[in-house]
C-alpha cells in the first residue's frame, strides 16, 4: 500500500512521512476515527514506508513500491508485519482462537476491499456473524512471543492491532506491559473507531493520531475512479456518506439494502410515535433475529438519519443530500429531532449499540430504546431558546 493510493488525508500522510524523515517514529501510536476513513490503509502504508529499502525515493514522499520489502508489503506477506485482529471460535477453529489462524482470510478481505474493512464484514468472512469476537489473552501472549525474536528482514518489526477497543480486559495487562517496555525497533500501530472504549492506561502509552473524515472532493474522485460511477452519482453519494468511503461503497453497491434499512426505520418511528406497544414488541422480536452485527449496523444507520434530520431542522435543507423518495419522510420527521432532545437521541442510540456489543439481549435493547424514543419525539424545544 502506497500513500498515493490512499483516499485523501493529505495532512495526515505528510505528518507520518515527516516522522520518518526526522527519525522520530513513536513506538506506539493510536490511529482513531470513524468508520471508512482509511485508518488501516494509512497504518499499512506507514509501515511499508518505514521499511522501504530504497531510501533515495523518500524525497518523493512515498515508498518505492518495487524493492523486495515493498513487494511483500503489497501482498501483506512481509515477515516483519504482524496483525492482531478480533477473532472467535468458528466451524474450523474450535478453541483458543489466534489471529494467525485467520491470517489467510484477513489478507483476502483486505485486498478484496481496498483495505476498507468493517467488523460486520470481517465477522461474515470468518463465519461468526452471531458471535462477539475479541482480542483475547492468547493473542496478547502471542504478541510478546512474536516480538521477542529479532526482525527477519527490516529495521522495524510492525505490530498492527485492528479494533483495539475489542481488547478483553483479561488480556489488557499483557498488552500494557509490552507497550511500556517494548523491544528495540518495534512499532505498535493501534487502530480504533471508538477509542473512548479503550482503557485509559493503554491510551496514555500511545501517541494519539485522529484520522478525520475524508473530504467530499476526495470521496467523489475515489467513487468515480474506483466504483465506475458518474460524477453526479458520486457527488450525491458523497453528500450522504459524510466522509465515510465504506458508506459510499454501501450506498452505490447495496442500494436495496439501504432501502430496506430506511423502510424499516420509517416503520419503527411510526410505531414509536403511535405508540403501538404490541406492534413495537413484535418489531423488536423480529429485528433481534437478524444478529448483533446487523442490529448494530441498523442502529448506526438510524443515527445517520437522525443527524440529517437535525441538520435539516436548523440549516438550509439543501445542505443535506437525500434521495428523492426519502424527502417526504425527512420533511415530516425532522421537526421531531431538535435541540431539546438531539443529545438524548444520540446518547440512547450509542448506549443501545454498546449494550448489543456486550451481548445484552437485542430484543430487550430495542424494546427499551423504542419506549424511550416514544417519549423523546414528544419533547419540543422551549420557545425563544436556540
Amino acid at each position: 500500500m502506497l500513500f498515493k493510493h490512499i483516499i485523501g488525508q493529505q495532512e495526515i500522510k505528510g505528518r507520518l512521512i515527516q516522522t520518518v524523515r526526522e527519525n522520530r517514529v513513536s513506538h506506539a501510536q493510536l490511529f482513531f476515527g470513524g468508520e471508512g476513513r482509511g485508518k488501516l490503509a494509512l497504518a499499512i502504508a506507514y509501515a511499508q514506508f518505514i521499511n522501504c529499502r530504497d531510501k533515495e525515493r523518500f524525497t518523493k514522499g512515498d515508498s518505492c513500491g518495487i524493492c523486495p520489502s515493498c513487494i511483500k508489503y503489497n501482498k501483506l506477506i512481509h515477515p516483519d508485519l504482524h496483525f492482531i485482529i478480533p477473532v472467535s471460535t468458528n466451524a474450523t477453529v474450535k478453541e483458543k482462537p489466534l489471529s494467525r489462524q485467520f491470517i489467510k482470510e484477513w489478507r483476502e478481505i483486505l485486498l478484496e476491499n481496498d483495505y476498507f474493512v468493517t467488523l460486520n464484514g470481517w465477522y461474515e468472512k470468518i463465519g461468526i456473524e452471531r458471535k462477539q469476537a475479541g482480542i483475547n489473552v492468547y493473542d496478547c501472549s502471542e504478541i510478546i512471543r512474536t516480538l521477542s525474536y529479532t526482525s527477519y528482514e527490516s529495521e522495524y518489526k510492525i505490530m498492527i492491532i485492528w479494533m483495539v477497543e475489542k481488547l478483553n480486559y483479561q488480556a489488557a495487562p499483557k498488552l500494557l506491559k509490552i507497550l511500556e517496555e517494548p523491544p528495540d525497533k518495534t512499532l505498535f500501530i493501534l487502530i480504533a473507531e471508538q477509542h473512548e472504549q479503550i482503557i485509559s492506561t493503554i491510551i496514555s502509552r500511545t501517541q494519539l493520531i485522529k484520522i478525520p473524515k475524508i473530504e467530499d472532493v476526495d470521496l467523489i474522485r475515489a467513487c468515480v475512479d474506483r466504483l465506475d460511477v458518474s460524477r453526479e452519482i458520486a457527488a450525491s453519494v458523497a453528500g450522504i456518506a459524510n466522509g465515510n468511503f465504506t458508506e459510499a461503497v454501501f450506498l452505490i453497491r447495496q442500494g436495496e439494502t439501504r432501502k430496506n434499512y430506511f423502510d424499516r426505520f420509517v416503520g419503527w418511528m411510526r410505531l414509536c410515535y403511535a405508540p403501538d406497544v404490541p406492534k413495537i414488541m413484535s418489531f423488536c422480536e423480529e429485528i433481534a433475529r437478524d444478529g448483533r452485527e446487523s442490529n448494530k449496523s441498523f442502529l448506526q444507520f438510524g443515527m445517520s438519519v437522525l443527524r440529517n434530520c437535525l441538520v435539516m431542522n436548523y440549516t438550509d435543507k439543501g445542505i443535506v443530500k437525500i434521495k428523492d423518495d426519502e424527502i417526504d419522510f425527512f420533511n415530516k420527521f425532522s421537526p421531531f429531532v431538535n435541540q431539546a432532545n438531539a443529545k438524548r437521541f444520540s446518547d440512547e442510540f450509542n448506549t443501545a449499540i454498546y449494550h448489543i456489543e456486550r451481548n445484552v439481549n437485542p430484543g430487550m435493547v430495542f424494546l427499551d430504546l423504542s419506549l424511550t424514543i416514544a417519549k423523546l419525539i414528544r419533547i419540543v424545544p422551549v420557545k425563544g431558546v436556540t
